[in-house]
């Protein structure tokens, strides 16, 4: 393609950006900007060019006049001008870009959401969850602050797709796979393809683990483990994605810590009644009916206190 008609394309897009892109055309422009650096390097050439004469117009125009700049004409002495003042210069062949703040995706309890990002990647994040993304046409990085997300993710191997949780980076290496975080204790299940998992800030420590499909790994602190995972058990872990919590003889206590992430009511077992063991699936925010369960299905006391679910013998 011609520098011309480059320009051209990138000019169409961002006029389109001005209006707001569909979930449609969001991933039809990222995958132009994939097919060449130098439609990557047009694009950003243009928008940053854009945004530096929109901001020279609104400081020259009257209060409340304020103009654009006009799409689709590029007129040399603006090029020449805007280009001295960039932060986008070329050293040693390489585009150093300006880095743009990362995008701020958050569920709150009970709720989930599916995010597309600009490289057709897809996130899914669970119940009180917190994630950072900063994906661009140079570089792919997510970072999980709090709660779950499933990833699935358009392999790119001149831009690795890489995940920050705790004291662990993880990396795509053409897979989908999910990110659990709570404090220092990270999960990372691979559904699809394999990741590699690596410990920072300790390098004398470090041991990358590679994880394939069809296993889990469990950092905490210092320490890694790496197991196998039956499908089956995969898909348990990862009923969330339906609305569904699905057990299989779990105790009754690490069942009703799963409800708890779910429900702004929470589910509080006493005595011997943690103990019981319990095999099923239930909706994920259906937290009455499955009391109703345990009182029917095991003759368990079950006292509603409003905010907080009592079950015991």
């Amino acid at each position: 393609m011609s520098s011309d008609r480059i320009e051209s394309t990138a000019a169409e897009w961002l006029a389109r950006e001005d209006r707001g892109l569909s979930p449609q055309e969001a991933l039809a422009l990222a995958q132009w900007l994939e097919e060449s650096t130098l439609h990557r390097v047009g694009y950003l050439r243009l928008k940053a060019v854009w945004q530096r004469a929109d901001r020279l117009s609104a400081l020259k125009a009257p209060p409340g006049r304020a103009g654009r700049f006009p799409r689709g004409i590029l007129r040399p002495a603006v090029w020449m001008a805007v280009a001295a003042s960039l932060l986008l210069t070329m050293a040693g062949g390489t585009w150093l870009l300006l880095r743009r703040p990362a995008q701020v995706f958050a569920t709150s309890v009970g709720k989930t959401e599916a995010v597309r990002l600009a490289d057709g990647s897809r996130m899914e994040l669970n119940t009180d969850t917190k994630v950072r993304a900063d994906v661009t046409a140079a570089r792919r990085i997510v970072t999980l602050d709090s709660g779950e997300v499933y990833f699935d993710v358009v392999h790119d191997d001149t831009r690795p797709f890489t995940v920050y949780a705790g004291n662990r980076r993880i990396t795509d290496l053409g897979t989908k796979f999910a990110v659990y975080r709570a404090g220092d204790d990270v999960r990372v299940t691979v559904h699809e393809g394999r990741v590699r998992v690596d410990m920072l800030g300790r390098p004398a420590l470090d041991t990358p683990v590679v994880a394939e499909a069809g296993h889990m790994v469990v950092t905490k602190g210092g320490e890694t483990l790496l197991l196998n995972k039956p499908a089956e058990d995969i898909a348990r872990d990862l009923s969330w994605r339906q609305g569904l919590l699905v057990f299989n003889q779990q105790t009754l206590a690490e069942v009703a810590d799963q409800f708890n992430r779910y429900n702004s009511r929470k589910i509080q077992v006493e005595g011997s009644a943690r103990k019981i063991r319990i095999g099923g699936s239930f909706r994920a925010d259906n937290i009455d009916v499955f009391v109703l369960l345990l009182n029917r299905g095991f003759g368990l006391t079950v006292k509603d206190q409003g905010e907080t679910i009592l079950v015991s013998r």
